[in-house]
């Protein structure tokens, strides 16, 4: 059913495009409109107060509507609205910006060059670049390849969305830009190489060394990381990941980019993530978000003085750096920045994001590790993220991915509490780094009222599917013939589809599905050339899915389970029970 849209968001409807929503979603049910905000508070369309529980997307480190920022800005428009930092030229606010920034890092890290954009997509597309350049500068021109890892997350241009590894979000955008690849993620809870910390001995840390190994040293010119991953999920690593992480880029020379996007200016209670764990030596840092609060778009490429110096010393005469955006290092952005940066250190929020940080994590353990649904909570800082679960014995997911997130998501912000719902279940947490101990309260009372209204929603249905997951499938050939016995030909009245199965490795093999006039056949075939769609994986990964112990929407990000072809077509099995 459509709901009856407020003007605003029929007009919204009407002519704006919004990053990662469902297009059909907002035709429908229209945008959340948030028209004023203060401190850590906005108010909607309706007049309705509501916690910046994200700060925004995980921007607003200072707080909304701050005037030493808002006046820095517009005192710098008033004296120089805009000027180039192509070709040679300059201006006092950018020079300033970027001594301001350097001087951020310790003198012994190197990290003292500065190249701005608008945003941490531009800063990672530009990191690429300098690592590419860098290394074919140096006569190794073959070092193209920038390692990443699953549910890691860089941008949305066609490179930095390659190096993104939330797969969905690389969904029918190919083909992908050439020169990336991706590692497990140190994602304890459902470590996807089935080990257990610390008795795994750091094996997502090592699999970056077995990469390199694999694929020649040569080969390879960059790893990339958050400290915390952030809109994968909010995971952080384990205790000395990084120092091994360290330890293989040293030991290859491969250069390490840490991608301080959300973590950075005291998201996680120091100024930037990397500074939890000693020895972390970033080669370039990647700056965004909270760099200006979100008050106006401004990133940062922090870039260590022998890489710079080895680009800059070995370009030819006459050849420029030939890269760039219209507005690096805008007078105003730099103003913001500034400005920015005086509050978080004049006002200890650093330290406040540590001290409420812990607080938070307390009471979100306390009051919500109880409920069925709550597998984990994890984070660090003001940065929190409750991982939900139908079943938390066998941390299976739920039927429908992304619903339980996105119920709480909509019953706080009803309540009064602006939080993320993620892509692997997660409710996400990361206000304003200026938020007290009150605040933390107000936001876990709503939290606590909003998980019990999503379980007292969907988990009756999902306990009726946990009675089903009983009963094991003994192979993916049995997955395929239960297809015929759950078969409706009243429900598939009128759908025409050809779906193929290519399952690998022991017990796997290829399969067409096609249904047509309300019937269904299967047929192991040779060729899926036909198939609109095709669903690839090892059997024995399917076979897992089939049985509930593995989350379809975790396999697909992490490449155990890719669909070439139409997802909205595979969904329609899924639709017919039949997956």
């Amino acid at each position: 059913m459509t709901d009856a849209l407020s003007p605003l968001a029929a007009r919204d409807a009407a002519h704006l495009i919004h990053p990662v929503t469902e297009p059909r979603e907002m035709t429908a049910h229209g945008p959340r409109i948030v028209v004023a905000a203060e401190g850590w508070t906005l108010q909607d369309d309706r007049g309705r107060e509501i916690i910046d529980g994200f700060a925004g997307l995980w921007c607003s480190a200072v707080g909304h509507g701050r005037p030493e920022i808002i006046e820095a800005v517009e005192r710098q428009l008033r004296v120089l609205d805009y000027f180039t930092t192509f070709h040679g030229q300059s201006h006092p606010v950018a020079i300033e910006a970027a001594e301001r920034i350097a001087g951020l890092f310790p003198p012994e890290s190197g990290l003292d060059h500065i190249m701005f954009s608008s945003g941490g997509s531009e800063a990672n597309e530009t990191n690429f670049k300098l690592v590419r350049l860098y290394w074919a500068l140096r006569g190794e021109e073959r070092r193209k390849t920038i390692v990443a890892r699953h549910h890691g997350y860089h941008g949305l241009t066609i490179a930095t969305m390659t190096a993104t590894g939330i797969m969905p979000m690389h969904w029918n955008f190919g083909p992908e830009a050439p020169g990336f690849a991706h590692i497990p993620a140190p994602y304890c809870y459902k470590c996807e190489l089935d080990l257990e910390y610390p008795s795994c001995q750091l094996a997502c840390a090592r699999s970056l060394e077995r990469y390199i190994e694999e694929q020649g040293p040569d080969s390879v010119g960059a790893f990339i990381a958050e400290p915390v991953i952030g809109a994968g999920g909010i995971i952080p690593p384990p205790d000395g990941y990084f120092t091994a992480i360290r330890e293989t880029c040293d030991k290859y020379g491969i250069l390490l980019i840490i991608d301080e996007v959300v973590c950075g200016f005291g998201r996680t209670g120091t100024m930037f993530g990397h500074q939890q764990w000693d020895g972390v030596r970033p080669d370039i840092v990647t700056l965004a978000k909270g760099l200006t609060s979100g008050y106006q778009p401004l990133g940062a490429s922090v870039v260590a003085r022998h890489v710079w110096e080895t680009i800059s010393e070995r370009l030819p005469d006459q050849m420029p750096f030939s890269h760039g955006f219209t507005y690096n290092g805008h007078p105003a952005c730099c103003a913001a920045a500034l400005a920015n940066i005086d509050i978080i250190e004049r006002d200890g929020l650093v330290d406040n994001a540590r001290d409420v940080g812990a607080y938070l994590h307390e009471q979100l353990h306390e009051r919500l590790g109880g409920f069925d649904t709550v597998g984990e909570i994890r984070g660090m800082g003001l940065m929190a993220g409750i991982e939900l679960v139908a079943d938390r014995d066998t941390k299976r997911g739920f039927s429908k991915p992304h619903t339980a997130c996105v119920h709480v998501e909509h019953a706080a912000w009803e309540r009064g509490l602006y939080c993320r719902a993620m892509g692997i279940e997660v409710v996400g947490l990361a206000p304003p780094l200026s938020i007290d101990r009150g605040c933390v309260d107000r936001m876990v009372d709503v939290l606590v009222e909003s998980v019990a209204d999503m379980e007292a929603t969907i988990m009756p249905k999902e306990r009726r599917r946990r009675e089903r997951f009983a009963v094991q499938y003994p192979s993916a050939r049995a997955i395929l013939d239960g297809m015929a016995a759950k078969f409706d030909p009243a429900a598939a009245a009128g759908v025409s589809i050809v779906v193929g199965f290519d399952l690998s490795g022991e017990g796997g093999g290829r399969w067409r599905v096609a249904i047509a006039d309300g019937t269904l056949a299967l047929d192991e075939v040779d060729d899926l050339a036909d198939a609109e769609v095709v669903i690839r994986a090892s059997a024995a990964d399917y076979l897992a899915i089939a049985n509930g112990d593995l989350n379809g929407a975790e396999a697909f990000s992490t490449e155990r389970l890719s669909i070439d072809g139409d997802l909205m077509r595979a969904g329609t099995l899924a639709e017919l029970g039949l997956m």
